[in-house]
Order: structure tokens, then C-alpha cells, then sequence
């Protein structure tokens, strides 16, 4: 049986832990021994919530964001040699919306050091897995305890999130996802009819607009349900507060037809956090999408990339 160890990563401007992060983490308590460190001041009363779940809990402002939680815990681990794996998660997700024992079984023999739910070029940190080749080593170990304050969060990402990606390979060592640009494709297409049959959920007056690309892993816009029919356990949070989607409407719409997850601690969350799509015409929505067509700054691996009606002229290299 595999031994896992999770460093659970939270955070709250409330200072609560949210329904849905007990859920998360009693779930996971039947996979893993969770160490859970937040980045913000939490009462006691607060930590009882998940007393039941953890082996350790700690509630301090850092301001080193997730990986900074997970150093401080990684740090408090005195014999990491009886585990086999560990596990970097956060509360950025509700979830499980499916068991987990269907991940963790995909992923069970694949020849790889470390693995996430869902990546591109580099896997995205809100659930991670790394096997004793990178958690033993002392340059993980340096890597992890090592964590500044950053103000931009663009540069945690930079330096953290596709740092750790980009640090596996250059140690010679495999990564790979659940979802990802290069598997996305052949997932989809060995799950045709499935997917065919149940996208009719999505309203038509939503299908009809909507191109669905098969070439990336999308989680903030309607792709993503895609990825749920494919059997993708966890939704993000912040998605619900983007207008240029539609996961107020079909979040329910999914999880109420195909998952046994209470959509009230969804609702709930949202309502504590007040996350929801700003109330924009659709002419603003056109205005807009012409002045991304015409400018648009984005942030990249390697820098950050300025173009001019879709054209590059500009890269601040990081």
C-alpha cells in the first residue's frame, strides 16, 4: 500500500476554513497523513474544524503564498523516509467532485517522479504528487525551505510553480499530468461518444457560440466541462468569477447530473467570498475583445509578451 504524506496549503481573508476545505481535506485524509499550514491567522475553533482529519495544523501569516505553507510544513517532517509519496495541494479547488481512487489508479504505474492533475508546459500546482527521487533529494529540500515573500503574484508562478517543473526535468527526472496538452487529444477522442452524448447539457445558445479546443487543459472557461465528462475531480474556485464564462450556470448543471458533491458548499463559498461575474453588456464584452485584439500583454514562462493585433513586438524576458 502506498504511503503518502499531504502538506495542505490554505488561506482565507475571512479567517475561516470554508465547509468545502473540510470536505477537501477529509477526503483526502483517506489517502494521506495531512499536515495543513495557512497563510493567515485562524482561532483555534477555526483549526478544530479539521483536528479530525490532520496530524498537524498551523495557521501563521507568511506571505510566501502555497509554496511557502508547504516549506513551513515540509520543514516540521522528521522521518519523510516512510512515505512514498507527497502531496501538494491547496484550497484553490472544490472538490473531490469524484473519488479520487480512479486518479491515483491511472497514475499508479506510470514511470514518472512527479505528477498533477492538470498541466501544460509545466504542472499546475493546486494538486501535485512527488515520489522520494524528489522529495529526498537535498536540492528539493533547498528549493522548498527556501521560499521568498513576492509581491507579483505572476513571478510566484514564474519562479515556483513552473520553477518546480522546470528544476525536475533539468535533474534528468519525468513529469507528466492527468490532463495535458500533449494527452488531452486521444482522452478525448477514446471518449467520443460519451462526451457527444452528454455536452447536450451544455445549453445550445452556449454550444452555438462556442468553439471547444482540444489542444490545451482549460480550467477557467467552458472547456473545462469537457474535462469533467473526462472525469476531472476538482473545479477552481475563481473561475466562478470571471464573465467570459458560463460556470455559474453550468457548474450545477454538471455536478447535480453527474457528481454526489453538495453544489451548496459551492454556493456557499461563493456567497462568504462574494465571487461573481461582473454584469457586463454585451457590447461592453465586444469593445473588449477588440481592445485584447488590439493590445494585449501576457504573461509567459519566459517573460512577458506585449502584442499588437495579435502580432509579438515586444518580450520582457524574466
Amino acid at each position: 500500500m502506498v504511503k503518502r504524506l499531504c502538506l495542505f496549503a490554505g488561506y482565507s481573508s475571512k479567517s475561516v476554513i470554508e465547509d468545502y476545505v473540510v470536505y477537501y481535506i477529509k477526503e483526502l485524509s483517506k489517502y494521506a497523513d495531512i499536515y495543513y499550514c495557512a497563510d493567515c491567522e485562524l482561532s483555534q475553533i477555526e483549526l478544530q474544524k479539521i483536528t479530525p482529519y490532520t496530524k498537524y495544523t498551523i495557521a501563521q501569516r507568511h506571505k510566501k503564498y502555497d509554496f511557502g505553507s508547504w516549506g513551513i510544513l515540509f520543514s516540521k517532517i522528521d522521518n519523510l523516509k516512510k512515505y512514498d509519496e507527497i502531496l501538494l495541494v491547496n484550497d484553490s479547488c472544490f472538490g473531490p467532485l469524484f473519488s479520487l481512487d480512479t486518479i491515483f489508479a491511472k497514475m499508479q504505474d506510470s514511470q514518472v517522479s512527479a505528477w498533477s492533475i492538470c498541466g501544460n508546459k509545466f504542472m499546475m500546482s493546486f494538486f501535485i504528487i512527488l515520489k522520494q527521487d524528489i522529495f529526498l533529494s537535498s536540492w528539493f529540500k533547498n528549493f522548498i525551505t527556501s521560499i521568498g515573500e513576492e509581491i507579483d503574484k505572476n513571478d510566484i508562478v514564474r519562479l515556483y510553480e513552473i520553477g518546480l517543473s522546470d528544476m525536475i526535468t533539468e535533474k534528468g527526472l519525468k513529469w507528466d499530468c492527468v490532463f495535458s496538452s500533449k494527452n488531452l487529444r486521444q482522452q478525448i477522442k477514446q471518449h467520443k461518444k460519451f462526451i457527444k452524448s452528454n455536452i447536450r447539457t451544455i445549453p445550445l445558445s452556449i454550444r452555438i457560440f462556442h468553439h471547444f479546443r482540444p489542444n490545451k487543459v482549460r480550467c477557467y472557461d467552458d472547456d473545462f466541462f469537457i474535462l469533467f465528462l473526462l472525469g476531472m475531480p476538482f473545479i477552481k474556485k475563481q473561475a466562478f468569477g470571471f464573465n467570459v464564462n458560463h460556470f455559474n450556470l453550468l457548474a450545477p448543471l454538471f455536478i447535480n447530473k453527474y457528481s454526489k458533491y453538495d453544489y451548496n458548499l459551492i454556493e456557499k463559498s461563493l456567497k462568504l467570498n462574494n465571487i461573481k461575474p461582473l454584469k457586463i453588456s454585451f457590447w461592453q464584452k465586444i469593445i473588449n475583445h477588440i481592445k485584447n485584439f488590439i493590445f494585449e500583454k501576457r504573461y509567459k514562462e519566459y517573460g512577458i509578451v506585449y502584442r499588437f493585433c495579435k502580432i509579438k513586438f515586444y518580450v520582457k524576458k524574466h
